[in-house]
């Protein structure tokens, strides 16, 4: 068998095996363990159908006995000879044991009947009869699973039996089917299926090595004329004998090469056009890449040029700016002395104002100082009348003797007072002279201060006018010079503009060099590559141009 053949059949194989196994670990871990199951549900099922058949014979006789045909014994020996009789499956039987663990009925043990049973256990060690007992009181009915001996065999194996109550007699009837009854069906299944897995694994086995006879040939046959394409010879073609895939696939085979006969002609002819053409683009290439280099260093001095005007023009305008600056500081400087200037003669007038209603205050503090002196006067005469008053009255106490001593003391007071009076008067006449003087003196220096004050108003007025003419002028030039650094900022900018417009055309120029250069090097590649195009396309044979 061909390689080609056995992989195909390997592959085939691999491929059934991958449908088989999980197909077989389906049947061996859920199809087989659920037909156990089931079948062990239908042996139950089964066991408790014989037991209600049984169940009906003892029902019978229990009947005959209430009827009064039978007494109680005879009823129960007939019935217990009867169930000893029956069979199902041919060998299966039935026993009968009462509520007390005694065995009352067994086929097969007939030496224990009437013994208590309390004391059988099976091979495990499992007390049976005791089981069914509390099943049977507990539930009437139900399934008991224990390990047997089969009649006529000595090794104990596990049984499935089946119990019900008859109430009216106290007997438990029973039947039970061996587990490996089951088991051994359950086997024969498994047999059956894995023999008709076996026997289709076998057949597609069969079926795929002629399948792969079938395809292997036609496909080797491809492989073949394939190779023989590979190796240059275009005059190839594969004999088509179905008309099913492989017939296909061989018609597009020879079809196929027959267009690649037809393409490496074009390349042929295509390979040398191109080489010609590429020559001559190559030459216009290196022209134009000479003339656009020439360019792209005329437009890069240009450039040049212009970027140092800009930065010439752009560095005037910053001078500019900062006079601008300057300007607009000293103008700011300016404005705040005028204002300063402004604020100074307003307090030079309100201190004006302050001197002259000083100076009127003085004078009026004159005029009461010779009001007061005048007052002074006053009271010195009314002193000197007291005086005079107290001594005439000191002499007209002396004249009056004894009676007049009252009067002599109140004239000793006026005149103490008269004297302090006059004391008093001339202390505040010294006082006003003192503040005559100075109240003169006060109102002179406020006649020369208001002068002086006057003046100085006059002047900062002046300064003030002088300062708004200062300030009007710096924003006068201000204003010129700022139009002249917007004027400069504007031609730098435009400067910058055209500089980095140039700058652009340049490196485009530039960069068309280095295109013109990449097309000249790809029309170089081109040329070789048709060369190289011409030369594989001469290792192909035509049948025009024979093997």
């Amino acid at each position: 068998m061909a390689a080609g053949q056995r992989n195909l059949l390997v592959k085939l194989c691999v491929a059934m095996g991958v449908v088989a196994l999980p197909l077989l670990v389906a049947i061996l871990a859920v199809v087989l363990p659920e037909l156990r199951a089931q079948l062990h549900e239908d042996r139950i099922r089964g066991l408790r159908q014989a037991v209600e058949t049984a169940y009906g014979v003892l029902q019978a006789y229990e009947a005959r006995e209430r009827a009064g045909e039978l007494t109680r014994g005879q009823a129960q020996a007939q019935a217990a000879a009867l169930l000893q009789t029956l069979r199902y499956a041919e060998v299966e039987y039935f026993w009968v044991n009462d509520l007390e663990t005694r065995l009352v009925m067994h086929p097969h043990l007939p030496a224990m009947v009437g013994k208590d049973m309390t004391g059988y256990r099976d091979l495990r060690g499992k007390p049976v009869f005791v089981d069914i007992v509390t099943l049977a009181r507990a539930q009437g009915q139900g399934a008991v699973a224990y390990e047997a001996t089969r009649p006529g065999s000595p090794d104990p194996i596990p049984k499935e039996s089946y119990v019900k109550l008859f109430q009216p007699w106290g007997w438990v009837l029973g039947t039970g089917v061996y587990v490996e009854d089951i088991d051994r069906e359950v086997a024969s299944v498994a047999r059956r299926i894995l023999v008709a897995v076996g026997g289709a694994l076998v057949l597609a086995a069969l079926a795929g090595v002629y399948v792969s006879r079938q395809v292997v040939r036609p496909v080797r046959s491809l492989a073949d004329a394939a190779r023989r394409v590979a190796r240059g010879d275009l005059s190839v073609r594969v004999e088509t004998t179905s008309e099913d895939e492989v017939g296909q696939l061989s018609e597009a085979f020879n079809a196929m090469v027959a267009e690649l006969r037809d393409v490496v002609g074009a390349l042929v002819e295509a390979a040398g056009a191109t080489a010609a053409d590429a020559e001559r683009i190559r030459a216009s290439a290196d022209t134009l890449a000479r003339g656009t280099r020439e360019q792209a260093d005329a437009l890069q001095h240009a450039a040049e040029a212009v970027q140092d005007m800009s930065a010439r023009v752009s560095q005037g305008a910053v001078a500019a700016r900062a006079a601008v600056d300057a300007a607009l500081e000293q103008g700011q400087v300016a404005d705040t002395g005028g204002r300063a200037v402004d604020e100074a003669s307003r307090k030079m007038g309100d201190i004006v104002e302050v001197v002259e209603r000083s100076a009127e205050t003085v004078t009026r503090l004159q005029e009461s100082g010779r009001v007061t002196g005048e007052m002074l006067k006053l009271i010195q005469q009314v002193a000197d009348e007291t005086q005079m008053l107290a001594l005439n009255t000191a002499i007209e106490a002396v004249r009056a003797g004894q009676h007049g001593k009252g009067f002599s003391v109140v004239a000793g007071e006026v005149r103490k007072l008269a004297e302090r009076t006059r004391e008093a008067a001339a202390q505040v006449q010294a006082l006003q002279d003192r503040s005559d003087a100075d109240t003169t003196l006060a109102a002179t220096l406020m006649r020369q201060g208001t002068v002086q004050v006057h003046e100085g108003l006059t002047l900062s007025s002046t300064a003030g006018e002088a300062l708004a003419r200062l300030l009007a002028g710096t924003k006068t030039m201000g204003e010129r010079v700022g139009t002249l650094a917007e004027e400069n900022t504007r031609q730098s900018a435009s400067g910058e503009n055209i500089a980095g417009r140039i700058q652009v055309l340049s490196l485009r120029s530039t960069e068309a060099v280095a295109g013109v250069e990449q097309i000249a090097r790809s029309v170089e590649d081109l040329r070789a590559r048709a060369s190289r195009l011409r030369e594989l396309a001469a290792r192909f044979t035509t049948p025009a141009r024979g093997g």
